[in-house]
């Protein structure tokens, strides 16, 4: 079981870049704060006061799972800090098995749906899409319970109980590595992270 813990940005419990932090590692703080402990995470970048800027804070597990993988979740996306309108991908991501920031999968809860992506190199912009939907959407401010398992190449993902899809990769799939937490232009909450034996 993993879990993650939040304090107000810029307080002394401030996370630092490069650092570790009972199971997870601090990638990077998005010009902001991360705070937390083993239960709970919280992460607030720096507001993008202009369309071509954002910022955006990492954390990943400092342990690597192995191929098959279960874990749950819960994520708030708790505000959209940018200036202006916001996308709708600025919310908090669950990603799996990360090697580094070009070795990944990812699930997105946007106001407009969700979508499930995989970082690859080999793709232009090296991020692929993979699955996606615009049923349920997903509020800011409301906590989700997330869920996903991966058994080989396939992944099955639920959010509040409810099963949002299954995708099998047949191209370069990715087997083990660590879980992350990200987010984007938005002040999330993550906590309460459970992984199966």
């Amino acid at each position: 079981m993993v879990s993650i813990s939040a304090c107000s940005p810029g307080t002394d419990d401030k996370w630092h870049e490069g650092k570790t932090y009972g199971q997870w590692h601090l990638a990077f703080d998005g010009h902001g704060a991360v705070t937390g402990n083993d239960a709970e995470v919280q992460m607030y970048p720096k507001s993008a006061e202009a369309a071509e800027n954002t910022h955006a804070c990492l954390v990943h597990t400092e342990k690597k799972f192995a191929e098959n993988v279960d874990f749950s979740i819960n994520v708030r996306t708790e505000e959209q800090v940018r200036r202006g309108t916001p996308n709708p991908w600025e919310v908090g991501w669950v990603l799996w098995n990360y090697e580094n920031n070009e070795r990944f999968y990812a699930l997105a809860l946007k106001p407009n749906g969700w979508e499930l992506s995989k970082q690859d190199p080999a793709y232009p912009g090296s991020q692929r899409f993979l699955a996606s939907g615009h049923e349920p959407g997903f509020a800011i401010g409301t906590e989700n319970h997330v869920r996903v398992s991966q058994h080989g190449s396939t992944v099955r993902f639920w959010v509040n109980g409810t099963q949002l899809g299954e995708f099998t990769d047949t191209e370069r799939p990715y087997l083990g590595g660590a879980i992350g937490l990200y987010t984007e232009d938005a002040r999330v909450v993550f906590k309460d992270l459970a992984v199966e034996p």
